[in-house]
Formats: structure tokens, C-alpha cells, sequence
């Protein structure tokens, strides 16, 4: 295959299943777009360092003999990964009417997919995982008995988090507002962080189709009908992500390292892995099952913008 990962009918775990799961797992619009730090190698629970101190306040006159002066504070934020599986039972002789049909061993008493069979399925299905996986990152709601309930995304966090920085009155966004509603989530940008360039608003297609619909119907300096739209607002980046909530935005440092505040924990090695294989000897049909386990968490609840319900 192009990625130059083959999958055999054998059972994959370990380190070739963290490698192949991570690769799937970056492939989601956030962690692909380099929005997030991915913390891999989590094995129970993982605290986001924390160092702060005042710099005012550790200033002082110079003395032979000086006094401490100042308060340095470390405290954390914790990821704990949560359980979930894909578990999934296929026939091969699905395939003897498609184009792989010569790929298929003669002898119905073995009909074993073949190697480029397996590796088309199971990527397939892992890029239907990186679509939920998108999805639950800002989403998942540990309080919903849905399959986004194994732990609290992004936007459920920033919702519920008394530190987080609210903007009052949220109301259903459309074109001819949201330039407004834009304008009072950047004034509740901290101010040490209000011209950092990595500080990005993270918002639904719909909601970015309001905002590029507001660019053209300006009066005076409106983009070209022909354009899609410019991905800034104030200067920061505006991301549009997939099945992200309507009517709600967030303001955040997103990054592919530790500076991010925008945090995905896993542990791929150990907690993740991956089969393709029979479901028993007696039987014709196969199996795709994979274990995962991931959380996220933000850094800061201090920095982050909630525009929602």
C-alpha cells in the first residue's frame, strides 16, 4: 500500500499496532491540521504540567544578601484514557463479485482474503474511526449513553468548567451576525494572550459558511464571490472542524507540542491493539477488532473562549 503498512492475517499489537493507530489517529481533521498535542505512552493517568508564576513579582532591588521574593505554583491537569472498541465480521466471499474476486484463493474450503483485501478493509475502517474520533475529541460527554459517552471532549469541558472564559448571551449564529459574535469572543481573549498568533477559533463548516457568507456581503472591502472565504478573523485563524456543535465556538492555543492547550492523551503500546483475523477454524468469516483508549483535557482552563449553550 502506499503507506507501506501491509496487513497479514495474523493477530498485530504492540508497537506495529500503536504505529498503524496513530497514523489513523492523525489523520483526523484536528490532529492532521496540527490544532493539538497527541501525549502518547499514557499508561493509567498522565498530569499536564503546570508552572506559573507572577513576573512582576519576582523582581526585586539588588542586595548582598537577598530575601526570596515571589510565588512559583505548579499544579496539573489530568488525562485519564478511557475504553472503547471497534469489533466488526465480514465474509470474504463478499469480494467474489468485485474486482478483488481473482485475488481469492480457487478453493472455497480456504477462501483467505488477500493481502491488499485486508489492508484496503481494515485502513477503511480506520478511517471511519478517525471520523468518530474527530467527533468525540470536542463532543464526547461522559453523561450521554451514546457511543460519544467514554469521555468529555473539548467542548464539554470548556462548557462546564467554571475558569473558562464565557462569552454571555450566546445566540443562534448566522451570516449577518456572526462577525459580531466573532467580536465578543476575541474581546474575552486574556490580554497576554490576545496577539498570540496561535490562539485559533475552532467553530463548525456551518458556522465558517456564515463567516465567509459575511465576507462577500460586505458593503466596502468584501472578498470576491469567487473565494472561498479568508480563515482569519482579527488576525487569528479561524478551523473549521467536522461535526463540530452549531451555534458554539472555542478560542484556543492550538499546537502540535506541549505549548498546545488543546491536549490528547493515549497510550498506544500498551492499550491498543489490533486484529484481523478467522473468527474460528470452522468458519468463513473474519474479524476486525480493535482496542482503544484515549482522553483529552485542556492545559489551561484559564486561556480558553467558550462561545455555546
Amino acid at each position: 500500500m502506499a503507506d507501506g503498512f501491509v496487513i497479514n492475517d495474523t493477530t498485530y499489537a504492540g508497537e506495529a499496532a500503536g504505529q498503524f493507530i496513530v497514523k489513523a489517529i492523525t489523520g483526523a481533521d484536528t490532529i492532521k491540521g496540527g490544532h493539538c498535542y497527541v501525549k502518547d505512552g499514557i499508561k493509567k493517568k498522565f498530569t499536564i504540567p503546570r508552572w506559573d508564576a507572577d513576573y512582576e513579582d519576582l523582581i526585586q532591588d539588588r542586595a548582598a544578601t537577598p530575601t526570596s521574593k515571589g510565588t512559583m505554583t505548579v499544579t496539573g491537569q489530568t488525562i485519564v484514557p478511557a475504553d472503547y472498541m471497534i469489533y466488526v465480521e465480514f465474509n470474504p466471499r463478499d469480494f467474489e463479485d468485485h474486482w478483488y474476486a481473482t485475488q481469492l484463493n480457487p478453493t472455497l474450503i480456504d477462501r483467505a482474503l488477500p493481502v491488499s483485501v485486508e489492508s484496503v478493509v481494515v485502513q477503511e475502517v480506520m478511517k471511519r474511526h478517525t471520523k468518530f474520533f474527530n467527533k468525540i475529541i470536542w463532543q464526547g460527554n461522559t453523561a450521554l449513553t451514546t457511543i460519544y459517552k467514554y469521555f468529555n471532549g473539548w467542548v464539554t469541558r470548556a462548557s462546564a468548567s467554571s475558569s473558562t472564559n464565557k462569552v454571555a448571551s450566546p445566540t443562534t449564529l448566522s451570516a449577518s451576525n456572526i462577525q459580531d459574535e466573532f467580536l465578543k469572543g476575541y474581546n474575552k481573549i486574556p490580554e497576554a494572550l490576545r496577539y498570540d498568533d496561535d490562539m485559533k477559533y475552532f467553530c463548525s463548516y456551518g458556522t465558517y459558511d456564515f463567516y465567509a457568507t459575511s465576507q462577500i456581503a460586505q458593503t466596502y472591502k468584501g472578498i470576491d464571490t469567487t473565494q472561498s472565504g479568508v480563515k482569519l478573523f482579527k488576525g487569528k485563524k479561524v478551523i473549521p472542524i467536522a461535526d463540530f456543535p452549531a451555534d458554539t465556538y472555542i478560542i484556543a492555543k492550538g499546537l502540535p507540542d506541549m505549548g498546545s492547550n488543546l491536549w490528547v492523551g493515549m497510550n498506544s503500546v500498551d492499550d491498543a491493539s489490533l486484529q484481523l483475523q478467522k473468527v474460528q477454524n470452522n468458519s468463513e468469516l473474519y474479524f476486525i477488532k480493535m482496542l482503544m483508549k484515549a482522553d483529552v483535557n485542556f492545559g489551561w482552563d484559564e486561556e480558553i473562549v467558550y462561545y455555546g449553550a
